[in-house]
């Protein structure tokens, strides 16, 4: 059965995955995340980047590490995502975030968030979006939701 926390997690951990790519501007090589999802929320900080906005970075997955608001969920990304930036137009973009995400009898469930990109808060390296889908990888597993909806994410470079 699909639980509520579970599709939560599922949710936020897309969701952190895909926005992981982050704003520029600040402290060189890092960001701090946070996404909620189905009332879960995850946050992380210090993440390590390969470079500064504006410049293409890659955020090393091994550093991505968030703390969610429901025991027993933990979320991982399952690559380290490359992103790029558009001070032009006030966004960041990445092709394609996977994210996993594991509950209490469900198990590791794969997501990925593709086409990510999310908008830069004024003239700030924090980036917000919303009302993200991350979409189940094969195999697909029976308790594992098709889809989930993030609700929100939020990036700062520092």
């Amino acid at each position: 059965m699909r639980t509520p926390a579970l599709l939560a997690a599922l949710s936020t951990a897309a969701a952190a995955v895909a926005l992981t790519a982050t704003p520029a501007h600040a402290a060189p090589g890092h960001v701090d995340g946070t996404v909620t999802a189905a009332g879960v929320t995850c946050t992380w900080s210090n993440a390590v980047t390969s470079d500064t906005p504006p410049n293409t970075l890659t955020i090393d997955h091994t550093t991505v590490s968030p703390s969610c608001s429901t025991s027993g969920i933990t979320v991982t990304l399952g690559a380290s995502p490359t992103v790029t930036f558009n001070d032009a137009a006030g966004t960041a973009f990445s092709p394609q975030v996977v994210v996993n995400v594991t509950a209490p009898i469900v198990g590791t469930c794969r997501y990925q968030v593709v086409n990510l990109t999310v908008y830069r808060v004024g003239t700030s390296r924090t980036y917000t979006g919303s009302n993200l889908t991350a979409t189940e990888l094969s195999p697909r597993r029976l308790l594992c939701p098709d889809s989930q909806t993030v609700d929100s994410v939020e990036f700062t470079f520092h």
